[in-house]
């Protein structure tokens, strides 16, 4: 049984390139989850199947790591595979290559649970899945594995110093046929929330483009608490967590207005860097002078 599944295949869009010039992290992770409609069917759950039973995998947690920007007119492809069974949970990857080059572009590491996707309801691996999910495990000692998250990560708790980013309500082309939101959309409001927190420390659009700058995301490390579903009201709340040297760390907590339930928390590291000559850059001042007492303190 070949354990490595090739599970996506195609090009970045001009229209997936933000202004930064590479393509932008929503359409990485609209690629991904292509790739992981491939890793559930080769491991039997089918279209059909999730479709009849309402039953599939879902992310419970999400490690995403860019390793190298890609650009309009990229081409990519992409590799996934299980690293262990854990429970009732599954460990797995999908990776993205700038086929070009043949160099990992970004590296997505998953633990996923077998659900009731219309109730979002966890349930047992059914022996199926758990035999097949066993054959094709593997460590994939071969394949780039990201180093535990190091550092503070966000809690699923309200906490002060958080101001709102974006605020909606989810539309139907953003969700599944089970009327949940796409990944996809959750990392676009992350996404957009990065330009409110550029003015919440006080670096204008202005001042970035005086001195030539953009920014990348660097790691995203996500938590799935409740799932969130079409029409509802949302909120972004985000944060500053820390700035030193070259990287900064900001948190966001995706909030369902109907229950002030804290569907999603993300902790997102980044750096900026010299938009002609594509290398990161020290931090502006504003973050680095960011008063200690406004960032987001995850003990209160």
């Amino acid at each position: 049984m070949n354990k490595l599944v090739p599970c996506y295949r195609g090009a970045v869009d001009a229209w997936e390139c933000d202004q930064m010039g590479h393509m932008n992290v929503q359409f990485y992770t609209s690629k991904a989850a292509q790739a992981f409609g491939h890793l559930q069917n080769s491991l039997g759950l089918s279209p059909a199947y999730i479709r009849q039973e309402k039953k599939g995998l879902r992310f419970k947690d999400l490690r995403i790591q860019y390793k190298a920007e890609v650009h309009a007119g990229s081409v990519l492809n992409g590799l996934a595979g299980i690293r262990r069974i854990e429970g009732e949970n599954i460990k797995g990857f999908i990776h993205l290559f700038d086929t070009a080059y043949n160099r990992l572009s970004a590296a997505f590491e998953f633990t996923a649970t077998y659900m009731n996707l219309q109730e979002h309801l966890p349930l047992a691996l059914p022996a199926f899945l758990r035999e097949v999910s066993e054959k094709m495990t593997d460590s994939h000692s071969d394949m780039y594995q990201p180093a535990p998250f190091a550092g503070n990560m966000m809690p699923a708790k309200h906490l002060d110093n958080m101001f709102e980013s974006a605020r909606s309500s989810v539309d139907v082309w953003e969700c599944d046929i089970f009327k949940h939101v796409e990944i996809q959309h959750v990392i676009g409001y992350f996404s957009d929330a990065a330009t409110h927190i550029l003015g919440a420390v006080g670096l204008t659009r202005e001042a970035v483009r005086e001195r030539n700058l953009g920014s990348a995301a660097l790691d995203y490390y996500s938590e799935f608490h409740a799932p969130i579903r079409m029409s509802s009201p949302i909120a972004l709340k985000s944060g500053l967590m820390g700035a030193e040297g070259k990287i900064f760390r900001f948190g966001h907590n995706l909030v369902d207005l109907d229950t002030n339930e804290i569907a999603v928390t993300t902790t997102v590291l980044g750096c900026y860097f010299d938009m002609a000559l594509r290398k990161s850059v020290a931090l502006p001042a504003e973050f680095t002078n960011f008063p200690k007492g406004q960032l987001i303190d995850i003990s209160s």
